[in-house]
């Protein structure tokens, strides 16, 4: 398997399996409090996927790794915009959010031209372009959800933007910690910060812990957690690391055609609107890895072009 198909195999993965939380979040946020939803999301991720390695006996060259980098990057980036995205679903609905969460290659294209470490040429301006309008058509013609911005929307751009710090920057200053181990220590280190700042926003009023395991919520966790959570991150951190975050992060807009497909499944509607949202999506994601003329372009050991 060649490195871009990799890639774009791992980015699919990625946003197939999370699309599944934003629907299970908003489940369980009917019983859960934000903070501690998100604390246990990833943390319970974290120690579900270390146990798995430790299972099938998978050993690192651990000793190596840059842990305070890790923790650290781990620790701001996954913690907020964990905390974030779990607020914003709360306090807007999967729909919106899903629709901001399409832009985060914009998001990723202008922090790298911020940062010096991209260059934004016409064919992936147009790309980004084509693949966001894809994505934003696609939840606009959901006919049967209620469309309208609810004032949670900011948490969920909080949580965009802090998704793409630490992704850009997990692949760029982590590169050496395999995607697999990566996303545990990352994880783990985000519940880290959670954990006391839940405890805290508890002791001074703030908010009320909150949670249960009972009937539905059981399973919806259990999926949550180490599926759309944990397995979904391992993918992206692949895909990033292979394509590079900016390009990797188009595979994100398909996700609120993904909420749409499992909707039709539990018998909603499916409209050619979204359906030619989907292509539009695809093609994005084409004309950024394609040059002129069907060349293919080539990726560097970083996973640009």
């Amino acid at each position: 398997m060649t490195r871009r198909l990799q890639g774009n195999s791992c980015g699919l993965a990625y946003g197939v399996l999370w699309s599944t939380g934003f629907p299970v979040t908003y489940l369980l946020l009917e019983a859960w409090d934000p903070y501690t939803l998100a604390a246990v999301r990833i943390g319970l991720a974290g120690l579900l996927l270390a146990l798995a390695a430790y299972l099938v006996g998978q050993r690192y060259l651990w000793r190596t790794w840059p842990w305070h980098r890790a923790v650290m990057i781990g620790g701001i980036g996954v913690g907020i915009a964990t905390v974030m995205l779990t607020l914003g679903v709360k306090y807007s609905n999967p729909v919106n959010a899903a629709v901001l969460s399409t832009t985060l290659p914009l998001v990723s294209a202008v922090m790298g031209v911020a940062l010096k470490e991209e260059k934004i040429n016409l064919r992936l301006a147009m790309g980004i372009v084509i693949a966001v309008f894809g994505g934003i058509l696609i939840v606009l013609s959901a006919a049967e959800q209620e469309f309208g911005w609810r004032g949670g929307e900011a948490f969920v751009m909080i949580s965009v933007v802090a998704w793409t710090w630490f992704s850009r920057t997990s692949t760029a200053k982590l590169s050496m910690i395999p995607p697999y181990p990566r996303a545990v220590i990352t994880m783990l280190s985000g519940a880290l910060v959670l954990i006391p700042v839940t405890v805290l926003l508890n002791f001074i009023g703030l908010s009320e812990i909150a949670w249960s395991i009972e009937g539905w919520n059981l399973i919806w966790i259990l999926w949550l957690c180490p599926i759309a959570a944990g397995v979904s991150l391992v993918f992206w951190l692949r895909s990033a690391e292979l394509l590079g975050v900016t390009v990797a992060a188009i595979h994100i807009n398909l996700v609120p055609f993904y909420v749409i497909v499992i909707a039709f499944f539990s018998g909603g509607g499916l409209s050619s609107y979204q359906i030619i949202g989907a292509c539009l999506v695809v093609t994005g994601a084409v004309i950024t890895q394609v040059r002129p003329g069907g060349v293919p372009g080539q990726l560097d050991s970083a996973g640009r072009l």
